[in-house]
């Protein structure tokens, strides 16, 4: 690759998955590439893969990420591994306690 064909994507900064407990579980480089739900995709894809079955994702954003998740080629995957995507509190009271 080529140095011009590396500066496509601004640098714009990481993306973190850590457990209940702080440790820090997957980490990816954030580039500026118009769809950035890959990023939570990729650490849920990474979280299946290698946790396995079980799992729970809690998300600011829970209700848009599971309609995603859902949605994406993680889906039918995310349903037989009994993924569980959850809001915090603050989400789910003040927000939209619908979702």
């Amino acid at each position: 690759v080529e140095e011009n064909q590396i500066q496509v994507f601004k640098q714009m900064g990481i993306f973190v998955m850590a457990c209940c407990h702080g440790f820090v579980e997957c980490v990816a480089e954030m580039k500026r590439s118009g769809e950035l739900a890959k990023y939570g995709l990729a650490a849920v894809n990474w979280l299946l893969n290698v946790c396995g079955k079980d799992q729970a994702v809690g998300h600011d954003i829970g209700c848009a990420s599971k309609k995603t998740i859902v949605s994406s080629s993680l889906g039918k995957e995310a349903q037989e591994k009994q993924l569980k995507v959850v809001v915090n509190a603050f989400h789910g009271f003040a927000h939209n306690h619908m979702c």
